[in-house]
């Protein structure tokens, strides 16, 4: 039996924040810090960042540290570096496959391609590498269907934040999330935290750490 590669992602189709299922067409919503996201993403050219990821389905709960990088338009690289499936890298170049392998050397050409969505790749809560990217968080954001409302968010590593909060109106549709809140950086204008709620149940938690653009 294989081992499952456990992803931790989030990034989103987040359609990040939303679990692996595809959201309908929505007219877009938006808030002032949901319109600096735009503006700031829009001068990204590619990023990287050490992403750990909690998630929690029932009894079960899967932690990961994984660093991931990502080159618009859609070519993204998962290492994972703590957890479950240590030393596994994924890459995804867009499309329905993506290719994994584990170590260097001789063993790090023998890779396996798999669907972008198989139970191997994705987390405990449904995500897999092509939800993780900042451009679909905020397309998640302002897509899905539901109530968008924005408030001071929490102080993140000595960092102010602006907090999108999201409530589905169909949370079986959005992995049975009742409510979704993204923390926005006020200096750079992009993600640092991205939360998921079941009830007051706290079912996800995604950090974006030592972030490096290139613009």
């Amino acid at each position: 039996m294989k081992k499952p590669i456990v992803l931790a992602v989030a990034c989103a189709s987040l359609l990040m924040l939303g679990g692996g299922t595809a959201f309908s067409a929505a007219p877009s919503r938006s808030s002032s810090a949901l319109s600096a996201f735009t503006s700031a993403w829009a001068d990204v050219t590619a990023y990287s960042a050490t992403i750990t990821v909690f998630e929690q389905k029932g009894i079960k709960v899967q932690n990961v540290i994984f660093r991931y990088t990502f080159r618009k338009p859609s070519t993204v690289t998962v290492d994972v570096i703590g957890g479950p499936n240590n030393g596994v890298s994924l890459r995804w170049t867009g499309g329905t496959t993506v290719s994994a392998h584990r170590g260097s050397g001789l063993a790090g050409l023998l890779k396996e391609r798999l669907s972008l969505h198989d139970l191997l790749v994705t987390t405990i809560r449904g995500s897999s590498i092509d939800e993780l990217s900042f451009s679909q968080i905020l397309a998640h954001a302002q897509q899905t269907p539901g109530a968008i409302s924005q408030g001071p968010g929490m102080t993140i590593n000595e960092d102010a934040t602006e907090a999108v909060t999201l409530i589905p109106s169909h949370p079986a549709t959005d992995a049975g999330y009742t409510l979704e809140k993204i923390e926005i950086s006020s200096t750079t204008h992009l993600p640092l935290r991205v939360l998921g709620y079941q009830g007051s149940t706290l079912v996800r938690k995604i950090d974006f750490v030592d972030a490096e653009l290139t613009r």
